[in-house]
C-alpha cells in the first residue's frame, strides 16, 4: 500500500513539473533581475513576458537598453493594451537599467559614459567604463536572456531599441558587431560619430527618428543619416512634433510596434 502510494505521488509530482515548465501565460508578468558581469559590476534588470508567453516558445524579442524607459513610463501597460486589443501580437521585451548616477570627479553619468562612444574613447577611465559595459550589454545580458526565457536566438528575431544615449549605442553596436542584431529602433541618438567605421558586414535595418524641436535637428541629423546609408545600412527616418522628450519616444515605439508585429 505504501508503495501504491509513493508512485502515485511521484506520478503527480512528475505531471506538476511538466504542466508547471509548459504552461502558457494568462496574465503578462514584469520580473526583475540582477547579473553580475566580468566586470564584478552588478547590473539591475527587468524582462516583460506577455500574455500568451511559454517557455516552450521562441518568442521576438526587443533588447530595450534605456530599461528604466519600460518602468517609468508604464510600458507595461501599454503592451498589455496592444495585445489585449489584438493590435499585435505578443511579444518579449527584455530590459537592462541605466545608471544615472554622476561618475566622481566627472560631470557626466555613468550612463553617459557606458552608452557613448565618443565620449569615453578619449578618456581611459571613461573608456574602460564604456568597454565593460559594452561586453555586458552585448554578450552577459543576451546569453543570460536566451538562456532563461523562450526567446528567439537568432539575429532576425532580436530587436535593438534605444533613445537618446543608448540610442547612439544601438549604432555603435550595429557597426562593431553586425551578427547581433538585423534591426534597429534608435529615437533621438546623440554624439554618434561614424569617422573610424567602414562598411557594415551584414545588411541592417535602422528605424530612427528625433524631434523637431531638438537642437542639432537640421544638421546632425540629416548627417547621421546619410552617414549609416554610407556604410550600407537601411535607414527609413522621420521627424515628429516635439523635443528630446520620452512622451514622443513613447508614442513612436506603439506605432513601430503595430507596424512591426501586426496580430496575428
Amino acid at each position: 500500500m505504501k508503495s501504491v502510494f509513493c508512485r502515485a505521488t511521484l506520478l503527480i509530482t512528475t505531471l506538476l513539473m511538466i504542466f508547471s515548465c509548459g504552461k502558457t501565460y494568462t496574465e503578462s508578468e514584469f520580473k526583475e533581475f540582477r547579473i553580475t558581469d566580468a566586470s564584478g559590476t552588478v547590473r539591475e534588470c527587468g524582462i516583460y513576458l506577455p500574455v500568451g508567453y511559454s517557455d516552450k516558445q521562441e518568442f521576438p524579442v526587443i533588447y530595450m537598453f534605456d530599461g528604466l524607459i519600460f518602468k517609468d513610463n508604464n510600458y507595461k501597460h501599454l503592451m498589455d493594451s496592444l495585445i489585449g486589443f489584438k493590435l499585435i501580437s505578443p511579444v518579449v521585451i527584455a530590459c537592462t537599467y541605466e545608471n544615472k548616477e554622476q561618475i566622481p570627479g566627472y560631470r557626466i553619468s555613468y550612463r553617459n559614459a557606458e552608452f557613448v562612444e565618443n565620449i569615453s574613447k578619449d578618456d581611459d577611465k571613461l573608456k574602460d567604463l564604456f568597454d565593460k559595459h559594452y561586453s555586458f550589454a552585448t554578450h552577459d545580458f543576451i546569453k543570460y536572456v536566451e538562456k532563461h526565457y523562450g526567446v528567439q536566438r537568432q539575429r532576425d528575431g532580436r530587436i535593438f531599441y534605444g533613445t537618446s544615449n543608448s540610442a547612439d549605442f544601438g549604432i555603435t553596436v550595429s557597426m562593431r558587431d553586425p551578427s547581433l542584431f538585423a534591426e534597429y529602433w534608435c529615437y533621438s541618438p546623440v554624439y554618434s560619430d561614424l569617422s573610424h567605421y567602414g562598411m557594415l558586414e551584414d545588411d541592417a535595418n535602422y528605424r530612427l527618428c528625433w524631434g523637431l524641436k531638438e537642437e542639432g535637428n537640421n544638421d546632425y541629423f540629416p548627417a547621421l543619416v546619410n552617414a549609416i546609408r554610407k556604410r550600407g545600412g537601411h535607414v527609413y527616418s522621420w521627424a515628429f512634433e516635439g523635443g528630446h522628450d520620452r512622451i514622443f519616444w513613447r508614442k513612436c515605439f506603439k506605432d513601430e510596434l503595430i507596424h512591426r508585429f501586426p496580430y496575428k
